[in-house]
């Protein structure tokens, strides 16, 4: 399938799994974006995001191999092989997890056809009950939310 067909969003947790292993499910998907088999989706918040989290002492100190010139090394190669979407006006509350809004809203504003996590927040909308599974299945009905084996998989990729 062209990249043009795959638009994908990476939740936090599998850019940072990918970047830590790339022969793991994430680090796949990782290189799948960088041979441009998928099309990364990226916005301003959730790169800020990116680098919040990379950066984090915490994330830092449990993987001094995760360097910050490593850290923009990635940050940088993702924005050159993505597409970033300056502005994103869509709003969707997910009182959930309000931290996962920005993933939802950018999946929503550039067309996703998948957002890839490990987070069971975001696993469960397209199957769960609560109100904001339904409004998120109104408004994304063919959008997967996988986790990156899932996704590899799926793709083929």
């Amino acid at each position: 399938m062209p990249a043009s067909f795959i638009r994908v969003v990476l939740d936090t947790n599998v850019l940072l799994r990918g970047l830590l292993n790339n022969r793991s499910a994430a680090g796949k998907v990782l290189e799948a974006v960088e041979v441009r088999r998928v099309l990364l989706l990226l916005s301003k918040p959730l790169m800020a995001e990116y680098r919040a989290v990379l950066s984090d002492s915490a994330v830092v100190d449990r993987f001094p191999d995760l360097t910050q010139e490593r850290v923009e090394v990635a940050l940088r190669r993702l924005r050159y092989f993505g597409e970033y979407l300056a502005s994103v006006r869509t709003r969707f509350e997910f009182e959930r997890d309000p931290r996962d809004e920005k993933l939802i809203e950018l999946a929503i504003a550039a067309k996703a056809t998948d957002i890839v996590s490990t987070d069971n927040d975001l696993l469960s909308l397209p199957t769960g009950h609560g109100d904001a599974c339904k409004r998120f299945r109104q408004r994304l009905p063919n959008l997967r939310v996988l986790q990156p084996g899932e996704f590899l998989s799926l793709h083929s990729t």
